[in-house]
């Protein structure tokens, strides 16, 4: 199921996500694949963050987060939202680039 999980991931532009999943999201100067991901409330969400290209940024503003990426190594954040409603994220590195955003949906 995880390995799935991954592969429609990072081949999808949006995804669901269930209690306990990973998520592979990738970041590149094209943006974030996928764009979405959609995650009950209350559940665990853990992302695995990589780049295509370079260095990048993950920045959750109305959680506080903010993880740099890097080339080869990739960046593992777990999260848990408890409250429902969208979340937009973008890179830091380029925050005015509409390319590389993307949103956390969190649903009852």
């Amino acid at each position: 199921m995880r390995r799935a999980l991954l592969a429609t991931a990072v081949l999808g532009t949006a995804l669901a996500a269930g209690a306990e999943d990973r998520v592979a999201v990738q970041a590149s100067r094209s943006g974030f694949k996928p764009n979405a991901v959609t995650v009950r409330k209350g559940d665990v969400l853990h992302l695995v963050l990589t780049t295509a290209d370079g260095e990048h940024c993950f920045a959750v503003d109305a959680l506080r987060i903010e993880k740099r990426i890097v080339p080869g190594k990739p960046t593992e954040l777990e999260l848990t939202v408890d409250h429902p409603g969208t979340l937009p994220f973008y890179c830091c590195l380029e925050p005015e680039d509409e390319a590389q955003r993307g949103r956390l949906v969190v649903t009852e």
